[in-house]
This record gives C-alpha cells, sequence and structure tokens, in this order.
C-alpha cells in the first residue's frame, strides 16, 4: 500500500465526510469551505480536502469561486427542476425493478426507516420539537429509504448519481419551511405507499407511486424557492 493509495483513501473520507456534513446541514448553501481548517478537523493535509472538494464541485455540490475560493452552491430554480426531472426519470424505473429483486433484509431497512420518520414526526405534532431540529435526521432516514430501494436494483452509477440528486434536494430544501407536519406527513405517507408496493412486488403500483412522490416533493421545493405558493403550478407535470 504506497504513498498513492493512502492519499487516496484520505480523499475518499474527507469527501463522505463533507457530503455527511451538507447532509447535517453543517455546511449551508453560501459558507466558505476552507481548506486547512477542514483537513485539522479530519486530521489530514489540504491536499486530499482539495481533492474532495473539486469531486464536490463537478458534482454540483460546491462552487469554486474566483479570490473566495470553495462555496456550498445556492441552488437555483434550473437545478431544482434538473434534479427533479432526472430523480423522475430514474427513481420509478428503478422502485418497479426492485419490486421484483428486493430481499426481507431490504424490505426490513425500509421499515425501520418509515419507523424513524413516523417518530420524529410524532415529537413535532406533540410540539416537543421544532421541524427544523429533526430536519437532518427525517432526511437522513429518507435518502436510507430511497438508496436502499436502489441497493436493490444492484446498479452502483444509478445508486451514485441518485445519491447526489437527492443530496441537492436537501441541500434546495434545507429550509423548506422548517419541515412542518403537513411535509412529513406527507413524505411518510408517499414512502408507506411505495413499500406497499414492494411488499406487494407489483412493479407497476410501485412506479406510480414513486412518481407520485417525486412530484410532491418537487412541488413542494417549487414552492420553498419562490418562497410563495407558485409551486402549486407544477403540479402534474
Amino acid at each position: 500500500m504506497g504513498n498513492h493509495q493512502s492519499k487516496k483513501n484520505q480523499s475518499d473520507i474527507a469527501y463522505e465526510f463533507l457530503r455527511q456534513k451538507l447532509l447535517n446541514r453543517e455546511l449551508t448553501p453560501g459558507t466558505r469551505v476552507r481548506y486547512g481548517p477542514l483537513g485539522t478537523e479530519i486530521g489530514m493535509s489540504a491536499t486530499p480536502v482539495r481533492e474532495a472538494i473539486g469531486r464536490l464541485a463537478s458534482e454540483g455540490l460546491i462552487e469554486l469561486v474566483p479570490q473566495l475560493g470553495a462555496v456550498v452552491k445556492q441552488p437555483t430554480k434550473t437545478d431544482a427542476v434538473e434534479v427533479f426531472e432526472m430523480r423522475e426519470a430514474i427513481e420509478p424505473f428503478a422502485a418497479a425493478k426492485a419490486s421484483q429483486l428486493i430481499g426481507v433484509k431490504q424490505l426490513k431497512t425500509l421499515q425501520a426507516t418509515l419507523d424513524t420518520m413516523t417518530k420524529l414526526h410524532a415529537r413535532v405534532a406533540s410540539g416537543k420539537v421544532q421541524g427544523r431540529d429533526v430536519a437532518a435526521k427525517f432526511d437522513q432516514a429518507d435518502l436510507k429509504f430511497h438508496l436502499t430501494i436502489l441497493d436493490a436494483v444492484d446498479n452502483h452509477r444509478m445508486l451514485k448519481a441518485v445519491g447526489d440528486f437527492h443530496l441537492l434536494t436537501e441541500i434546495i430544501g434545507a429550509d423548506r419551511h422548517s419541515y412542518h407536519t403537513d411535509v412529513l406527513e406527507m413524505t411518510i405517507s408517499d414512502h408507506t405507499q411505495i413499500l406497499e408496493g414492494l411488499k406487494q412486488r407489483d412493479a407497476e403500483f410501485v412506479r406510480k407511486a414513486m412518481v407520485t412522490h417525486i412530484r410532491n416533493s418537487r412541488q413542494l421545493t417549487m414552492s420553498a424557492i419562490s418562497g410563495d405558493d407558485s409551486g402549486s403550478t407544477f403540479r402534474g407535470n
């Protein structure tokens, strides 16, 4: 295991670390990402951190701005439309295919993510916590649900692409209506339908349920970006 190998591994570690920070809302859109401090935080030099940031830039999650350096991308309406179109193109197909391939263990994982979401929703509904306080955990459960379905299809490229799309979706909707109970309820309801179809191994039912879910998410996100309810014009398109 030469130096090149260890450097590559460090770059991978930095990459995963940064993606997790994005998902956890620790790096919000417009935030500067400093190589040195990040390297210190992870315990490595700035070089692998720079490489990791380069990868995130190529994936459209970070922008390299002259004079400023690396900045977390502030997604635009166009970014949102593109991401949801890509998700709608891939995920219903993947979900339908997964309905024929998914195993008992993966179905249990899906149920566990749904249980987590339901518990988080109950805490928000009871007034014990604010929606924004559970947002990162809710999103992690959401992401795990979608990636578990893709995992069942065993298509690595699809898994990687959709993982990136989801991360962008989470960043775009980071302050999306502070995660009011109706948003959480909609996601739980949509996921319940998808899981039901997977259990029944009904490919067409699952495909339609996934299309509905992605369109619902798109509508909410577009409304949040517009800062009003103009997202309602996206219904059904």
